[in-house]
């Protein structure tokens, strides 16, 4: 075995000279020894802590023997050189993006990672996606739901599957740190971490061990818990993992008075040029608005502020986005009261969300206000882009609930015609499934572009929903809206949408609504919308690619 070399971490002063050697040659013995004699080993260096702060994370004493032991542990692993990214290692950084369902741009890199396990049990995705839902309700502080159904799933998971097995105990130790089995917990995360190294590899094991780290609870003792990751950072080299990522964005995440802003702005840096399946939206949006609130506030560098800006509002809208897959995951294995109760916990998160959404309104306030000279500029940038759909370009629906009512009042007064007419593309989630959402996002901007080709300044473009394009065509008899939306669905339908070698068919159906009354009200503009959506339903039920115009007889496509 390798010699243990402990980095020197100012903090474990307190723990006596002669306990802090008789840690290190039981660390030194669990790496050395076989299966059989390795839990009493374990035992051994769980009862020491025990016996000198009895497992109260409270205690300043439990964070140092905690840093200590996993000092040893990365002095063993990080000496030893790994040759490759294992499968359970890919595993653990899809889990990042859980839940990753048939919908999620991960899920064939999923299967692809399960496909041993499942060709011995054809059924294990039911399993996965059970074991995904004990570590999201984990996630959320759900407990009580994640309990009962860990509890059924037990007999279930063997251990020689080794990602279920994995995931099975990482809900498993969130669980035990909930309800204080913190003797229990340790002794199960020593024991997980050899046998990650034995059966799969030491990035396995660091990741479990880089978990460990994370999940203490420091107190004062924070400058322990940035040692350890940096050593962990440092261990990882230049190669930009999934381990390493995790070590600086802890490090990125920590108070200002360990990591000052200017060192966070370098992790930043460091961070956005990792691969993107590495770190999650919500993980992108906090280092974007980190940079824009940097940028702004300490350097006056508005420009690029504003464009960390407009990446930190398109990974908010991620998340979003997120969250109701989330939602529409549980609902589908849940139990109906099951459910109820996880969106109380669900709610939570939507909560932080939404403080996010406010704190980076204020944060472009803030921004504008920074620099007098630069106000009016920057305060039109920051408009476009609160009314503006961060992928496509176009209007979004608060544009349509700030301005729309008072055009729409002018344009009755003057008796100017008003025509609504709402594009969708048809079989869109097909072509997710197909080519990827990358590629569903080219056809979204491509789409967009083509249809503002068509319009004048005077007409309003909007992104109504996520295939859905809403156009309001303004001094536009109903004829005419009809013989322009017309051209536009033949246009597209003729349309070459070519992305990275792949001809991707593309059509739309159209509905149009021209029944705008003389003395609108506030409430009449989503009547009028509602039209325009009854007629593209008709027109989606009548064969696709086609257009329909909305009126109380429903009449039929044209």
């Amino acid at each position: 075995m390798h010699n243990i070399h402990s980095f020197p971490i100012a903090g474990f002063n307190s723990i006596e000279p002669e306990v802090r050697d008789n840690i290190k040659a039981m660390v030194g013995k669990l790496l050395s020894t076989d299966d059989v004699n390795r839990p009493p080993i374990a035992d051994s260096i769980v009862d020491i802590i025990d016996e000198h702060c009895a497992f109260d994370d409270k205690n300043p004493l439990f964070c140092e023997f905690s840093g200590l032991i996993i000092d040893h542990l990365l002095s063993y692993f990080l000496s030893v050189k790994c040759s490759h990214e294992s499968v359970l290692y890919h595993f653990l950084g899809l889990l990042n993006h859980s839940p990753i369902t048939k919908e999620s741009p991960y899920y064939k890199d999923m299967i692809s990672n399960l496909q041993q396990v499942m060709d011995v049990n054809p059924d294990i995705i039911t399993l996965f996606d059970k074991l995904q839902l004990v570590y999201i309700l984990t996630e959320n502080q759900d407990f009580d739901n994640a309990k009962h159904l860990l509890g059924e799933l037990e007999p279930q998971v063997q251990e020689h599957q080794d990602q279920l097995w994995v995931l099975y105990n990482l809900g498993k130790a969130r669980i035990l740190r909930h309800d204080k089995c913190l003797k229990q917990l340790a002794k199960m995360r020593l024991l997980m971490i050899i046998q990650c190294y034995e059966v799969d590899s030491i990035e396995s094991a660091v990741n479990f061990i880089l978990r460990w780290i994370l999940a203490i609870n420091w107190n004062r003792h924070t400058i322990i818990k940035k040692a350890l990751l940096m050593r962990v950072y440092e261990g990882c080299g230049e190669r930009k993992t999934l381990n390493s990522a995790i070590a600086i964005y802890e490090m990125f995440s920590l108070e200002d008075r360990l990591v000052p802003p200017s060192e966070k702005m370098s992790y930043q840096k460091k961070l956005i040029k990792y691969p993107a399946s590495i770190l999650n939206v919500q993980q992108l949006q906090v280092l974007y608005f980190f940079a824009g609130n940097y940028n702004s506030g300490v350097q006056s560098h508005f420009k690029e502020s504003i464009k960390n800006y407009q990446y930190s509002n398109y990974f908010l809208h991620k998340c979003w986005e997120r969250l109701l897959s989330l939602s529409k995951f549980m609902r589908t294995l849940l139990e109906p009261l099951e459910y109820i109760n996880a969106m109380n916990y669900l709610d939570n998160r939507i909560h932080e969300l939404s403080n996010q959404v406010s704190m980076q309104n204020n944060a472009y306030v803030e921004s504008l206000q920074a620099d007098y000279n630069k106000i009016e500029e920057l305060y039109e940038k920051v408009g476009e882009l609160s009314l503006t759909d961060s992928l496509t370009g176009l209007r979004n629906r608060r544009y349509l609930e700030n301005n729309l009512f008072q055009m729409v009042v002018l344009a009755a007064r003057h008796k100017v015609p008003v025509c609504f007419s709402m594009i969708d593309i048809d079989f869109f989630k097909l072509t997710n499934d197909t080519y990827g959402h990358v590629a569903g996002d080219y056809v979204l901007k491509e789409l967009a572009r083509l249809i503002s080709e068509e319009f004048r300044k005077s007409d309003i473009i909007v992104r109504y929903g996520g295939e859905e394009f809403l156009v309001i065509l303004f001094d536009s008899e109903l004829e005419r809206s009809c013989s322009i939306m017309e051209e536009l669905r033949q246009k597209i339908a003729q349309h070459s949408f070519i992305y990275r070698g792949h001809v991707i068919p593309v059509t739309v159906s159209i509905g149009i609504s021209c029944d705008l009354t003389q003395d609108p009200h506030q409430s009449d503009l989503s009547k009028y919308i509602n039209h325009a959506d009854k007629a593209l339903y008709e027109a989606k039920n009548s064969g696709r690619n086609k257009l329909a115009v909305y009126n109380p007889k429903h009449k039929q496509a044209k």
